[in-house]
């Protein structure tokens, strides 16, 4: 069995030991390392399996390209299915973490890729630890409101735009169980500080339409502070943690402002960075921050929080 380079047995990350989140729902750890090392975050993958192996098991998410031999297959193993058992991979947006190993996964299984019908012109590859990921086309490209029987269950798809245009959730009403990727961000992630957000507006109606579901199980992609599991069950912590998410995209206009006057009014992309992690708990820049307030610069300028026309890497008050 190949072994995962970024193995960490105290996190149960890396190992393809599932861990079972519900019955028939198990959930896969994945590392975000080379590139972003961070131990309190990692990639949830989830494997939807029918507990009397009458129907085939399906994957939401499917990692990097190493995921394959070390995450996935050896959880299907582990349950008792063979790798030509997996009938399709789910991709709930089409982020590289969540779709890389999409090509890998396919050719060594056979299954099918699937994702929303808006975010599928964006399976674009890349290159990740040094292995070049091709552009593929999904085998199927799905629309708000199907019904999908998956592993023996009825999910329903649920679009939740705004972290991309298209993502998409997995919910399954008998259980009230909503499986949500990247769209429900909380107060980001260790890896992030900021929460990534495509269309702000659409984030919101994305809470708003999660709130009216009444979801009994929130499970997203990764853990999401003030959480560190990627399992938030019960109506107070969900209701907590859907708080969390309209606090953070309602109050980043403020924050950044705040962080940038305390800096004098003039500031690097790197230390306005690390001024706004620190303000939110963080002793230091997390390390996607920088990027994420470069690719927030115009929503800022627009949002009259910064001088317009600066160029990358400097920030001024207006």
């Amino acid at each position: 069995m190949t072994t995962n380079p970024y193995r960490d047995e105290p996190r149960n990350v890396g190992t393809g030991r599932p861990i079972e989140v519900l019955p028939g729902i198990y959930e896969l750890r994945e590392s975000l390392a080379p590139g972003l090392n961070v131990p309190d975050c990692w990639l949830s993958l989830y494997l939807l399996v029918d507990p009397t192996h009458e129907t085939p098991p399906v994957l939401i998410d499917s990692g990097w390209p190493r995921s394959v031999p070390t995450v996935i297959l050896p959880a299907l193993a582990s349950l008792g299915y063979s790798a030509d058992a997996l009938m399709a991979v789910i991709n709930t947006h089409n982020h590289g973490d969540h779709t890389f190993g999409n090509v890998a996964l396919r050719d060594a299984t056979g299954c099918e890729v699937w994702i929303g019908e808006a975010d599928a012109d964006g399976l674009k590859g890349g290159e990740f630890d040094g292995e070049i990921v091709p552009p593929h086309t999904a085998d199927r490209k799905l629309l708000p409101g199907e019904e999908l029987d998956l592993a023996g269950q009825v999910w329903e798809v649920v679009s939740l735009a705004g972290h991309s245009a298209g993502s998409i959730g997995l919910y399954n009403r008998d259980r009230q169980v909503l499986i949500c990727g990247d769209a429900l961000q909380a107060q980001a992630t260790a890896v992030q500080g900021i929460a990534i957000l495509h269309d702000r507006d659409a984030y919101r109606e994305t809470v708003a339409r999660v709130s009216a579901l009444q979801a009994a199980h929130l499970l997203p992609a990764h853990p999401y502070n003030p959480f560190t599991t990627c399992h938030i069950a019960g109506a107070p912590d969900i209701a907590y943690y859907l708080g969390a998410c309209l606090e953070h995209v309602n109050t980043y206009e403020m924050e950044v402002a705040e962080a940038l006057h305390a800096l004098e009014g003039e500031a690097t992309t790197e230390t306005l960075a690390e001024r706004l992690c620190q303000d939110r708990g963080y002793d230091h820049a997390c390390p996607l921050a920088p990027r994420i307030l470069e690719l927030d610069r115009l929503f800022l300028e627009r949002a009259g929080v910064i001088r317009s026309g600066d160029p990358a890497g400097t920030w001024h008050m207006p």
